[in-house]
């Protein structure tokens, strides 16, 4: 006996990156800072306070 599965009854996975990753984002080039401020752009230096 094979189970009828429909697509509404599959469980849907969101995904992509948390807003609190916003304060890492450098207002210069927009690159994503490897730690939390306040540190600098890994890309251009640019001091990042958050």
């Amino acid at each position: 006996m094979t189970e009828d599965r429909r697509a509404s009854d599959v469980p849907v996975v969101e995904g992509g990156d948390p807003a609190c990753w916003l304060v890492r984002v450098c207002p210069a080039c927009g690159r994503l800072a490897d730690e939390d401020p306040p540190t600098r752009c890994p890309s251009c230096g640019e001091r990042i306070e958050g």
